[in-house]
């Protein structure tokens, strides 16, 4: 006799053997979402109470407002009726009745499963989008991965996002492994690096569960990274593979035995690795897609593994976020035939998200792809580590050449100059002080196109408002021969946890600042919320919205109450938007005014002045 407990299993199984599988939420016959409880609670099949799909996922990491529900039957005959007016019977009529309630406030995706082998499985889909009275039925007859489930919402950017967040959730687990062996936390993002790099090496993938040694192990993955460095002619190989050797000098490649914290015996240190490497292939190498994959997954490894600890404020290290690297695209304008450069690249965060942008300009064009790959990304960076890291990420994503430099960008000046940038992005060490990190923006400046190169730049607000003596002497050099064509102030959480405000600055090589006035945006407001083991996240969806209307006003050079205004400026003048802002104080109250009172006290104690 047929059993729907055999069809629920097997589509349970198909969810938990997904990649993207921990970076959802998946429930069973109820929901502790009090909008879905809400929704259902006179949806019932029978209807009488309140609905109880089989399985309903959601994506508290990426679109709170979308999700799949699903419905299972245990025999094909009870798929679908003729009329889908049967939801007790039928699998299709019952998740279309739960779909109809939850699209009020949801996105739905709706599939109807029966069946008892994977072989006789019958599946239908339908997406019933929010505030519809009807759903359009979809032709796959089969169960998707959850990323193409995502493809179903028709939202590019929210697979991307759910991929970033999938990220750092592996992050965080592997994070609390490596803390659990005692590896160093300067050790793990090198750990991470020359495993995925082994692992692009098709020969390493197939042997390394049968190797014998800890020393075999770790030699197997040097030979394989010396292959991945070899085909791709990285810069400075033998750089990175002295530093990548570093991380052979850790117990766990020395010790048979290693300590795990959560265990009371000492483990089998090869067992251990193997476990590492298992673990980055499985969950986190298959969303390495060459052509798909847009953020900076050794970043976001990086700053998960130091989140918790001083060392990233005191290198005056501040990774950018993905969203901001994908806005720098949309400011410059880029298009294809654009060179860009990033002078202190760090995990190469900008040249991964202006690699993606050239190729998706690119359309279907291979040779241009080919091009953009082996001559328009370049970047420098002085700290060996780093380096190893930017040239790893840049090979994960299939760059054919990484012209990166190892070095300082004030010093390999003739180098760059032979690729002919056109664009610099960049974000400057904030430990240098406000007149160097401004000097970083000069050398760009100075490094890119004279005709019609563009400079976009994330540096401390203190850059823009403080009148040291050197600052104000950088400043004046670059009105003198450049254009000051916007100036953005960003959030002032931005770097959570690293505290830091910081501002946007965005500059033509072309003309110099005379007669010409400046744009200056409040971009306070992104939409993102602190949620816990995950940073800033845009869980609402909403960045898209004010990144459209951040954009066109930049643009149309508009003048917006409350949100942007134009001035000429010179040196001495604060670069800032709240210092030329009009306010309509009519609307504002008490709670404003307290609010005002705390983000002032909290802008000055973190720019370092006394309150």
């Amino acid at each position: 006799m047929a059993n729907e407990r055999i069809t629920e299993n097997i589509v349970r199984e198909h969810f938990k053997n997904d990649t993207l599988f921990k970076s959802v939420k998946l429930e069973e016959q109820k929901s502790y979402n009090k909008r879905v409880i809400d929704l259902l609670q006179n949806a019932s099949k029978g209807g009488k109470g309140a609905g109880k799909p089989e399985f309903i996922i959601s994506f508290p990491y990426g679109n709170i407002d979308y999700l799949v529900v699903i419905e299972c039957k245990a025999s094909t005959d009870s798929h679908r009726s003729g009329k889908l007016d049967n939801p007790a019977y039928y699998a299709v009529d019952g998740v279309l009745r739960y779909a109809r309630a939850l699209s009020r406030e949801f996105d739905v995706v709706a599939v109807a499963v029966s069946g008892q082998t994977e072989h006789e499985l019958e599946v239908s889909h339908f997406l019933w989008k929010k505030g519809e009275k009807t759903f359009d039925e979809k032709p796959d007859k089969k169960l998707l991965s959850i990323g193409d489930y995502i493809k179903l919402f028709d939202n590019a950017q929210f697979a991307e996002k759910l991929k970033h967040s999938n990220i750092v959730l592996k992050a965080i687990e592997l994070n609390e492994e490596y803390n659990n062996y005692s590896v160093p936390e300067q050790d793990r993002n090198t750990m991470v690096s020359i495993i995925l790099l082994s692992l692009l090496h098709k020969p390493f993938r197939e042997s390394y569960l049968s190797e014998t040694s800890v020393k075999s192990l770790g030699d197997s993955m040097i030979k394989s990274v010396e292959n991945a460095l070899a085909l791709s002619e990285v810069r400075y190989r033998d750089a990175m593979i002295n530093e990548f050797k570093k991380i052979f000098l850790q117990p766990i490649f020395i010790q048979e035995k290693i300590k795990n914290k959560r265990e009371k015996e000492p483990e089998n240190s090869l067992e251990a690795l193997k476990e590492m490497v298992i673990y980055l292939h499985k969950n986190v190498y298959p969303l390495i897609n060459m052509e798909d994959t847009g953020f900076d997954v050794l970043g976001q490894f990086y700053t998960e593994f130091i989140r918790y600890s001083a060392s990233q404020q005191k290198q005056g290290l501040v990774l950018t976020p993905f969203h901001i690297t994908d806005l720098f695209c949309d400011l410059a304008q880029l298009n294809v035939n654009d060179v860009i450069y990033d002078p202190c690249c760090g995990t190469a965060g900008f040249l991964v998200s202006g690699m993606k942008r050239l190729l998706a300009l690119a359309g279907n064009d291979d040779n241009r792809k080919r091009r953009i790959r082996k001559e328009q990304l370049i970047g420098v960076e002085m700290r060996p580590t780093m380096y190893a890291y930017a040239c790893s990420n840049m090979l994960l994503k299939g760059d054919g050449k990484s012209n990166i430099y190892c070095g300082d960008c004030f010093q390999t000046v003739s180098e760059i100059e032979k690729h002919k940038p056109t664009v610099a992005f960049l974000n400057p060490p904030y430990d240098v002080g406000n007149a160097r990190q401004m000097e970083f923006i000069e050398h760009a400046l100075d490094t890119v196109a004279p005709q019609n190169g563009r400079v976009a730049a994330i540096v401390q607000m203190s850059c823009g408002i403080k009148n040291d003596r050197e600052l104000i002497a950088v400043k004046k050099r670059l009105l003198r021969k450049y254009h000051l064509k916007a100036v953005l102030s960003m959030p002032d959480d931005l770097f959570y946890p690293v505290g830091v405000v910081t501002s946007v600055m965005l500059f033509e090589a072309s003309r110099p600042n005379i007669g010409l006035k400046t744009w200056f945006g409040y971009f306070k407001t992104d939409g993102f919320e602190k949620r816990k083991n995950q940073g800033r996240v845009d869980a609402r969806d909403k960045f898209r919205a004010i990144k459209e209307k951040w954009l066109s006003a930049y643009k149309n050079s508009e003048e917006i109450a409350g949100l942007s205004v134009k001035r000429e400026v010179n040196a001495e003048d604060e670069w800032c938007a709240e210092a030329y802002m009009e306010t309509d104080y009519s609307t504002l109250n008490q709670a404003d005014f307290e609010k005002k009172l705390k983000d002032y006290i909290a802008f000055k104690f973190l720019a370092g002045d006394k309150l």
